[in-house]
């Protein structure tokens, strides 16, 4: 049995460390390492330990809670002790007084503070994203001026797992979004004697919109989520440490690999995109309007410009740094334990599906205004 266990409260920020059993010399390692992680979490503003279940605590164990209360003081957390036996109250008065606080246990973080401690959240965050995209910059300037190189065989690894791998599932959903938009834009414009019109629709939609911003959706779950997931592990491991202290930048050696490989396989797999799903609704075309192939491809070819792959290829490489930053900047925040690896994983989906939408959604609307002034 473990000799602590950690609960999280979201919404108070607070992470209450069950203390189980003896904490001697034999499991003052064990408590310092899990101490040591909970310290680390950048989501943890108070920490609670609770010594309601606690049994004997020499030394060993006052080391560690005194060792844990410089930690949490240092990361800017509030440490508090609550659940006291005699017997933990008097081994604790053997430690200076400013050593741990023993506080108020109905002590909680009222709204002011918490809204404060989320601000805080944001401004770090986005410090370490700024951070971030500085640290990619000039790794990838070192790169460019080959100062420093990519990890041998590093690219083409990962466009084979990212793109490669994807081509089945993105071409079926470009295939399927295709012959749905056919089969409804059919059944609106016949009614206005108007069936042959399809094609511009379907061109349009599937190169301007559909084609880049549903294989970024597809990307952001099958690559940016694993991205996060790879990086948190390594964090959690403290591989990205081992890396920084050999002199490896993490950046360069796992960052940059992933974000240039996106960079090449969201465009492509998107052009994949568009023309399946033109493929597809000329298919529905010619089986419910008999509309011969051969007319359906002429008005797509003087329906679509040169403009309109543009705008479309142009959000496809903007949706791809999304999907590799908020990935790799997620997952790189992850704290110590397995639980904010798959925190960071869910974020990540969450946030670049969001900012996709957003980007997709201005760039339509400043399109369209620069088309109709």
């Amino acid at each position: 049995m473990p000799v602590a266990h950690t609960t999280f409260d979201r919404k108070t920020r607070t992470a209450t460390v069950r203390v189980a059993g003896d904490v001697s010399l034999t499991t003052a390692k064990e408590f310092y390492g899990h101490m040591r992680g909970v310290a680390r979490r950048r989501d943890v503003r108070s920490v609670v330990l609770d010594f309601e279940k606690a049994g004997r605590v020499d030394s060993s164990g006052l080391a560690v809670v005194s060792l844990a209360a410089r930690m949490m003081e240092r990361g800017g957390k509030a440490f508090d002790l609550v659940h006291l036996g005699e017997t933990h109250r008097a081994a604790l008065d053997l430690l200076p007084r400013d050593a741990v606080a023993v506080a108020d246990e109905t002590d909680h973080p009222g709204f002011v503070r918490r809204v404060g401690m989320s601000i805080l959240d944001y401004q770090d965050a986005g410090a370490a994203f700024l951070a971030l995209l500085a640290d990619t910059g000039r790794q990838l300037l070192y790169v460019i001026t080959r100062k420093k190189r990519l990890p041998v065989g590093a690219l083409t690894d990962q466009i084979e797992k990212m793109g490669v791998d994807a081509v089945g599932i993105v071409g079926l959903l470009g295939l399927l979004l295709g012959t749905t938009l056919a089969f409804q834009g059919i059944v609106l414009l016949q009614r206005f004697g108007a069936g042959v019109f399809v094609a511009d629709m379907i061109g349009i939609s599937m190169v301007r919109e559909f084609g880049p911003m549903m294989t970024a959706i597809i990307l952001t779950g099958r690559t940016g989520a694993a991205i996060a997931a790879e990086l948190g592990t390594m964090k959690v491991r403290d591989e990205l440490d081992a890396l920084t202290t050999m002199g490896v930048s993490p950046t360069r050696f796992l960052l940059l690999p992933r974000l240039l490989a996106l960079s090449i396989v969201q465009p492509a797999l998107s052009l994949m995109s568009m023309f399946l799903g033109i493929g597809g609704g000329m298919i529905i075309a010619a089986l419910v309007l008999h509309l011969p192939p051969d007319l359906f491809w002429d008005r797509i070819v003087a329906r679509i410009t040169f403009g309109d792959f543009l705008h479309g290829m142009g959000k496809s490489l903007i949706f791809a740094w999304i999907i590799g930053f908020t990935g790799s900047h997620l997952g790189m925040r992850a704290s110590a334990n397995s639980t904010s690896v798959g925190a960071a994983t869910t974020r990540t989906v969450v946030v670049s599906v969001f900012f996709i939408i957003v980007v997709d959604a201005v760039a339509a609307t400043i399109s369209t205004i620069g088309a109709h002034p």
